[in-house]
């Protein structure tokens, strides 16, 4: 009994696939009270993710973005958008994926987990679409922050602020290794 335990422990980690990560990006969108949206894109995400089988509830593990590769339309507010979350000394954003449960439509689910951006831990949940097909995983999920969640003073200047909410919008297409 003792030897069928073990043998099946040891082979647990065989069922658990790797993902590997072909493409994707973070998207962010908020505005400046009496100007114009703002949009940065962040297309260099890291992924350590893990899933058991073809079964997207298992899903785990950990999405990352490096905060100086959000870009804009605008260089000179993406430097002081990196001044204001202090990416010298945060320079990384990661959403660890804790748990998948399925919603009542078609290939959606959310994802439950932990936000840690700015030296600070919060759960996010993300509303995702998730599909399988062919041994390829996509991900489309949104979600949305509040910046003073995360200790981060909003930029104003005279009278018009940065909005305090931040939309994500994030993808990831994986591969099934």
């Amino acid at each position: 009994m003792k030897k069928t335990l073990l043998l099946f422990l040891c082979t647990l980690p065989l069922l658990a696939g790797n993902l590997a990560l072909q493409e994707g990006f973070v998207a962010a969108h908020t505005e400046m009270m009496m100007d114009k949206t703002i949009d940065p894109l962040n297309n260099r995400l890291r992924t350590d993710l893990m899933m058991e089988a073809d079964d997207i509830a298992s899903l785990k593990g950990t999405i990352s973005v490096e905060m100086e590769f959000f870009s804009s339309d605008n260089s000179d507010r993406d430097k002081n958008m990196y001044e204001t979350v202090n990416s010298a000394v945060f320079p990384l954003a990661t959403y660890t994926i804790t748990n998948v449960s399925k919603n009542k439509g078609e290939h959606t689910y959310t994802l439950s987990g932990v936000l840690d951006f700015h030296g600070q831990k919060k759960d996010l949940n993300f509303d995702a679409v998730i599909n399988l097909a062919d041994n390829t995983l996509s991900i489309s999920a949104t979600s949305m922050i509040l910046m003073s969640d995360f200790g981060v003073e909003i930029p104003c200047m005279m009278f018009m602020c940065v909005r305090d909410q931040i939309d994500l919008f994030a993808k990831a297409v994986l591969l099934k290794q």
